[in-house]
């Protein structure tokens, strides 16, 4: 009985097994499908304008002075206030309590001023100034006439002066244009021939010493324009005036008075006349950033820089991807302006829309 009874045991364990067996076939889990390959980063080919721009650091003033010298014998009575801004017909200082007044010219006085005075451009400039300050509407030319005299009494008359219908050297002073006053270097009482004052322009402009290692000095040329970022946080532009290479001497387009940054040795120095001043109201200093454009082109094709891929033997291509969207192909193209991370690029077949691998 008991010989029956292990029989029948191992029958049905032989049964479990197997029937566990044949459900474990049948109900075997499937691996997961293989996962698929990312479709690669791509970007179009685009039809864009690219520029290059270098930053230079500037000073926004009214430029570098220059000392002005007396020309007329005697005691100094009267000098303006610094930052007093002197124009055409004002006085700029006295000598034996009567004024010296501005007349605007590029010539100095250097003669007497009277009826034996030769035709020059010293007397063109009295006839002009004269006009121009309402004394004589016809009064023209470069010689002394009857006009010249005529309107010489009138404004000597007018302005406190012995009306002599003459001018001495020294009784007027001639500057290209209007003064501000930067500092003084005379004191009252002093004799009146020596340095009197400093003046520099009247207007706010931005000085900037240039390290040509700094950028391509070949792009800076007298009339760029360039975008300024003003001590206020304001934008505005200016355009290139003045540029002087060091132990030059300066040339102001806009006042007799030079301007210039001091560049280093080797070095170059730039100013930049700024033509809306109201948008320098309340600053006469500071820190100014200048933009420059190195380069530039318009209406070109441009893809990012991630785009290209260097090719044995040198040079670049591109990938196009073809119309499945899922392969490339490598397309050689010619490259120009790197701007922005994106780079010109041109070649055959190579047409604004199309996409080229970015990240594959």
């Amino acid at each position: 009985m008991r010989r029956w009874l292990l029989v029948i045991l191992s029958a049905v364990v032989v049964s479990a097994v197997a029937v566990t067996a044949l459900y474990m076939l049948r109900f075997k889990p499937k691996a997961p499908p293989a996962a698929l390959p990312a479709p690669p980063q791509t970007a179009t080919i685009a039809r864009t304008a690219l520029a290059t721009t270098a930053t230079l650091q500037g000073n926004l003033g009214y430029g570098t002075p220059s000392p002005f010298t007396g020309h007329k014998s005697g005691t100094v009575t009267w000098l303006p206030a610094v930052g007093a801004v002197v124009g055409q017909g004002q006085p700029l200082y006295d000598v034996d309590a009567k004024h010296v007044m501005l007349f605007l010219g590029s010539t100095p006085l250097y003669r007497a001023i009277n009826a034996q005075a030769t035709p020059g451009p010293d007397l063109a400039e009295v006839n002009a100034d004269l006009r121009a300050l309402g004394y004589g509407k016809a009064l023209t030319g470069d010689a002394y006439t009857q006009a010249t005299e005529d309107a010489l009494k009138k404004w000597q008359q007018l302005n406190g002066f012995t009306a002599s219908g003459a001018l001495a050297v020294g009784d007027i002073a001639v500057l290209p244009a209007p003064v501000r006053v930067a500092s003084l270097d005379a004191q009252l009482g002093a004799s009146a021939t020596a340095d009197l004052m400093s003046l520099s322009s009247t207007t706010k402009h931005v000085t900037v010493s240039i390290d040509p290692h700094q950028i391509d000095t070949s792009v800076l040329t007298p009339g760029l324009r360039l975008s300024l970022s003003l001590p206020n946080g304001k934008q505005t532009t200016g355009t290139v005036s003045v540029l002087t290479t060091s132990g030059a001497a300066s040339q102001s387009a806009s006042s007799g008075s030079g301007s210039g940054g001091g560049g280093g040795a080797g070095g170059l120095s730039m100013t930049v006349d700024i033509a809306d001043q109201s948008a320098l109201a309340g600053m006469d200093s500071g820190s100014v950033g200048i933009t420059v454009t190195t380069g530039s082109v318009s209406d070109v094709l441009a893809v990012p820089i991630e785009a290209l891929v260097a090719v044995q033997g040198g040079g670049y291509a591109v990938q196009v991807v073809t119309g499945d969207g899922q392969t490339s192909m490598l397309v050689g193209v010619q490259t120009g302006l790197f701007a922005n991370g994106l780079v010109q690029i041109s070649g055959q077949g190579i047409t604004e829309g199309l996409k080229v691998v970015t990240v594959s």
